[in-house]
């Protein structure tokens, strides 16, 4: 406590306390201190300044006020450049009088907020500057430098203002103001990509876009300054420039092919992006995909079939990216159609060279399609020896649509490089899924002028396969593969954002339809043929034992003797059956592969990539065995039901089918041909076809039922060239006749089997596929 006129103050704090004792031993000879002339100075800039920290009651005389300053501080931070060290200059700023806080005013005597200064000091070296010769220096690198100028110099702001010189701006804002673009048409299918940001030198631009690619959060320019690459207007600008990058950076131009020219007016529309000019090109080519059912591509009229509506889109799709110099991918689930409707666009460009690629077991297929739907082109299948391949490969100017396997691609790689096509479609496309593979190598190397897919699993489980294929259609849409996997393939479980992103570039170029998409279109069963080429083992085998069988039947020389020896055939009969199914049912030491267990797995496998539940029916339960054992080598899980199974465990069987447990079921065609409800299904595979159809239908309608939602579709399995073929082709001529030919219990002499001639039945045994 202390007394003084009359006044008693109070000090809480013992600090001020033993300030208060060194003024009273001043002040204990007398009420007045007199100051020598050269103290003067000294004194009004050390003791007024602390008289005012003790108490506001410091009452100064007319001239001392003229000679000093006595105003509440401010503070100026000065930034700059010095080579390459980023400086401070701070300066307070009493009154009209602003000087460097390290210095005194000369002009005046400044009673300085010493305390205030001290503060503001400490503060500028908690981030990390050192003070050297008046400035203050960043001790720590460009990183903490930017850091502190985006997250930190706001700090410096509640106390005064901050100044930048014209050297060095801190971090260079650019908003939407700074950055210009220009887009207009260039040479065929491009468009000249003109921009600018800001005022930064052009030759600066690829370092910017190389250090967002390394997803830095600034970029330093050669001014010093720093560039915000997390800056909202920035980032979309350079994400749109990054996946362009297809020209001169260096002069700011870029060109842009028609693919990346569609995601970039997408993404210029969902960003609200408004400082590109010529957006009108771009929505005039975005406009021709949205609205590709108004395009006036006619149908061939030469074409054999009725296009169901979705179909006719396909078709569109098809040529409006031919019409925009583009591949595609055509997705659609198994069953809607996808070769009809690439047969059709080749037939609409009939006079041009095609090049078809597909699996061994789906090659005849084609030619079958080709045949049924397209009669007017010639098409030849490339499939037998080498001499013959390459032959055809030279008199490629007489044919229209060349088909071969992937692996004789592989082989005759050579000799396809020679040749200029006008289109390539591959079929089972995520055959290519393995970048690496020989297959993907092969058909890259392909030259053709369009590119297309065809697959109903465009990415089974990597999004590197999905790569894969794009690289095949439209080689560097989605950059080369370690860009790809820089970008999205590492980054894909970190943000929404880079999935989004992935889905707007391949979405215009992916047609991806499932049946329950075009249900109203669709009958409630889609039948189709699925030709088998048989290996060369079993091609061999068969053709032995079915010329041996022709051989015997030929020496009973008159119709009795032929007519006796029904049996007899039968047996023959049944022998080939099972030759082309899978020769070691019948023969103990075949070592070799059945194509058709081959073809089934390949068909299982997409049918349950795409989710369905499959059926597959055969007469012989030794054929089924052999299919399990294939099955549980590829690890596919499934149900079996064969004539040994109990009724009580069959209804156990069916009912864990129907509610999900396993995705095929493998059915004996005599044991689960009626009387079971497996509507959970949606494929049907004939393994071997039953002559009589009714038997067949019976079969499928296991599946099928009249009202269900679920559009059934049914494989019949046909091994080419072989007795198969020739039953299924007499089906269709003589249908009463032939559904009584091999049911072992209506030979009698009413039989119409006994109405077949005799050389008929010995056509049965001729060997078509070598000729």
């Amino acid at each position: 406590m202390y007394f003084y006129m009359e006044l008693i103050y109070i000090f809480l704090k013992k600090i001020f306390c033993y300030k208060i004792k060194n003024y009273l031993d001043i002040f204990s000879e007398g009420k007045v201190i007199k100051i020598d002339k050269c103290e003067e100075e000294r004194v009004f800039r050390k003791l007024i300044p602390s008289l005012r920290d003790l108490t506001e009651n410091v009452v100064l005389s007319k001239n001392i006020m003229n000679k000093t300053v006595l105003e509440p501080v401010k503070f100026n931070f000065y930034f700059d450049k010095e080579g390459k060290e980023v400086t401070l200059t701070l300066k307070v700023k009493y009154g009209s009088y602003e000087f460097n806080i390290f210095d005194d005013c000369k002009e005046k005597i400044i009673y300085r907020d010493i305390k205030k200064e001290k503060e503001v000091i400490a503060l500028i070296e908690r981030f990390s500057l050192e003070e050297i010769n008046k400035k203050f220096y960043f001790y720590l690198g460009d990183e903490y430098i930017f850091s502190f100028f985006k997250y930190d110099v706001c700090k410096l702001q509640e106390y005064g203002e901050v100044y930048y010189s014209e050297n060095f701006k801190g971090i260079k804002s650019l908003g939407s103001k700074g950055i210009k673009g220009d887009i207009k048409p260039g040479r065929y299918n491009y468009f000249e990509f003109d921009f600018k940001i800001g005022d930064i030198p052009s030759e600066e631009t690829r370092e910017i876009l190389r250090a967002f690619r390394e997803n830095l959060k600034f970029f330093k320019l050669k001014s010093g300054e720093f560039l915000d690459l997390e800056e909202l207007e920035l980032k979309q600008f350079l994400k749109l420039l990054d996946s362009v990058d297809n020209g001169d950076l260096e002069k700011n131009c870029l060109e842009i092919n028609n693919s990346r020219a569609l995601y970039i007016a997408n993404y210029i529309e969902e960003k609200g992006i408004r400082y590109i000019k010529g957006k009108k090109k771009l929505n005039e080519l975005k406009s021709k995909f949205k609205n590709i059912n108004k395009l006036s591509f006619e149908v061939p009229k030469d074409l054999k079939a009725n296009l169901r509506e979705y179909q006719k889109f396909g078709y569109n799709w098809l040529k409006t990216l031919e019409h925009l110099g583009l591949g595609g991918i055509l997705g659609d689930e198994m069953g809607l159609g996808k070769t009809l409707q690439a047969i059709t666009f080749i037939l609409s460009n009939k006079g041009k060279k095609t090049l078809v690629v597909a699996p061994t077991s789906l090659i005849y297929n084609w030619k079958e399609e080709f045949t049924r739907f397209a009669p007017d082109l010639v098409v030849e299948v490339l499939n037998e020896g080498k001499d013959k391949r390459e032959e055809a490969l030279r008199d490629i100017e007489s044919k229209d649509v060349i088909i071969t396997t992937y692996n004789l691609l592989k082989r005759d790689l050579e000799e396809y490089k020679k040749i200029n096509f006008d289109y390539c479609f591959i079929d089972e496309a995520q055959a290519i899924k393995n970048p690496d593979s020989q297959n993907s190598e092969a058909v890259k190397e392909v030259n053709s002028e369009y590119k297309f897919a065809l697959t109903g699993t465009p990415m089974e489980n990597s999004l590197m396969e999905l790569w894969s294929i794009f690289d095949f259609v439209m080689p560097g849409y989605l950059y080369d593969r370690k860009r790809f996997t820089v970008r999205y393939y590492k980054k894909l479980n970190e943000s929404e954002e880079v999935l989004s992103e992935i889905h707007s570039l391949i979405k215009p170029f992916i047609l991806r339809r499932k049946k329950k998409d075009v249900i109203k279109e669709l009958p409630d069963k889609i039948e189709k043929m699925h030709l088998v080429d048989l290996g060369e083992e079993q091609k061999k085998i068969y053709s032995i034992y079915a010329n041996n069988a022709l051989s015997i039947m030929e020496k009973k020389q008159d119709a009795e003797e032929f007519n006796k020896s029904k049996i007899e055939i039968l047996s023959y009969i049944t022998k080939l059956r099972q030759l082309a199914l899978d020769p070691s049912v019948t023969i103990n030491d075949y070592m070799g592969e059945s194509a058709k267990i081959e073809a089934l797995v390949e068909i299982l496998n997409q049918g349950i990539e795409e989710g369905h539940k499959i059926l597959v029916f055969s007469q012989f339960t030794s054929v089924l065995k052999n299919i399990s054992s294939r099955l549980k080598e590829e690890k596919i899980s499934f149900s079996y039901l064969d004539g040994s199974v109990s009724s009580k465990k069959r209804i156990n069987m069916v009912n864990e089918f129907n509610e999900g447990e396993n995705s095929v079921f493998l059915i004996s065609l005599k044991a689960g041909g009626t009387g079971l409800n497996l509507t959970s299904a949606d494929i049907v595979i004939h393994f071997d076809p039953w002559w009589n159809p009714a038997v067949e239908n019976q079969a499928t309608d296991r599946a099928h039922r009249m009202g269900q939602k679920n559009v059934v579709e049914v494989i019949k399995l046909i091994a080419k060239g072989t007795i198969e073929e020739k039953v299924v082709a007499l089906q269709e001529e003589k249908k009463e006749l032939i559904s009584k030919i091999i049911e072992e219990g209506e030979l009698g002499a009413g039989s119409t089997f006994n109405t077949l001639s005799e050389e008929e039945l010995m056509d049965l045994f001729k060997v078509d596929y070598l000729g």
